[in-house]
């Protein structure tokens, strides 16, 4: 697992954003599931197998979260499984670690078995009357391409050109769903009810870094004083090592404040951005700028780099949204002479 997945894990497994996330998905906003009905469960499963040489073999799987979900009427298992990247064969994955939780509950069934059975219980190591306590996965997408993969098991196989025949095969192929939450494209974002509303927001824009800042500074209050899983989770969500490895032992509050952390990430990464588009623009006048654009300055470093004279730099960073004040001390100029240049571009 990457530090990436750990940061967000953490951060998900508070169990009121657990519980707001399973109530958003599951019952569209409406409070059912309590966090105070909500229990960690062991993230281990194992299972033992015979190998070709008939030897036990025991396979273990790591959950990225499991909580126990009990109220009066409901015994249940959720789990949340953290993707970063797509997953080809997520539907594989998923139903993989459902059955092992399936066949650990049967395991333990069974070292509680009463002194008498049926021939048939015994073979079956289950009893007649036993029920299996159901497991809901979600799959917790935060990567910024679209999941344009398989969301089911029959999706993976190849049945052949004959769709006729594929449609009656289908029939005896057990199928296995997953529960894809893609939150850079959720729509109702007002089915959640905690800081998750809020994340999801700012995760749908983040790939405009203007919107991103307009976007924390609309949110600022809550912006400006987050905890550090929090702090930590946007690191992973933004994809910002600088965000992910600041050490709380050097701050000396316990809030964070993300907005000026996005500031700074945003200056400097605009700055090398401009200097290296810049200074490529003037050597070669070609893409080759491009590459030197640095995390949030890529793009500005890329529409620079492409820019050979005064008046190209200046015309490409007022489409960029660039205050005329920054563009004059890029340029070296007077207020004056850009407003002359970039009558002169328009």
């Amino acid at each position: 697992m990457g530090q990436a997945d750990v940061n967000v894990n953490l951060w998900l497994k508070d169990t009121k954003r657990f519980a707001d996330l399973f109530n958003a998905i599951l019952f569209h906003g409406e409070t059912v599931i309590l966090p105070e009905n909500l229990h960690p469960s062991p993230e281990t499963t194992a299972v033992s197998l015979q190998d070709a040489q008939g030897k036990n073999v025991v396979k273990k799987q790591y959950r990225d979260i499991i909580m126990n979900w009990q109220d009066q009427a409901v015994l249940m298992l959720l789990a949340v499984e953290s993707q970063t990247a797509i997953h080809y064969a997520a539907p594989l994955k998923v139903m993989l670690y459902d059955s092992m939780e399936y066949a650990e509950q049967v395991r333990v069934k069974w070292k509680e078995r009463p002194p008498r059975l049926s021939s048939a219980e015994f073979l079956s190591r289950f009893q007649k009357n036993d029920k299996l306590i159901p497991v809901i996965t979600l799959i917790f997408y935060y990567g910024t391409e679209e999941w344009d993969e398989s969301l089911e098991l029959h999706q993976m196989f190849d049945l052949g050109t004959e769709k006729n025949h594929a449609e009656l095969m289908k029939k005896y192929l057990p199928n296995y769903h997953i529960n894809l939450v893609d939150v850079r494209r959720l729509k109702n974002l007002e089915s959640f009810q905690s800081d998750l509303q809020i994340i999801f927001g700012m995760l749908q824009c983040s790939q405009d870094k203007y919107a991103l800042r307009t976007y924390a500074a609309n949110h600022k209050d809550y912006f400006q004083k987050l905890d550090l899983e929090t702090y930590h989770a946007l690191g992973a969500f933004l994809n910002s090592r600088q965000l992910m490895e600041i050490n709380v032992e050097k701050n000396e509050r316990e809030e964070l404040d993300m907005c000026k952390a996005l500031e700074d990430i945003y200056n400097d990464g605009v700055q090398a951005g401009m200097e290296a588009g810049i200074e490529q623009g003037r050597q070669s006048g070609i893409a080759e700028g491009e590459a030197h654009g640095k995390e949030l300055g890529i793009t500005e470093g890329k529409e620079l780099g492409k820019a050979s004279t005064k008046h190209d730099i200046a015309f490409q960073m007022q489409k960029l949204g660039y205050p005329l004040d920054a563009i004059a001390e890029v340029l070296m100029e007077s207020l004056d002479s850009v407003h002359k240049i970039l009558s002169v571009v328009g």
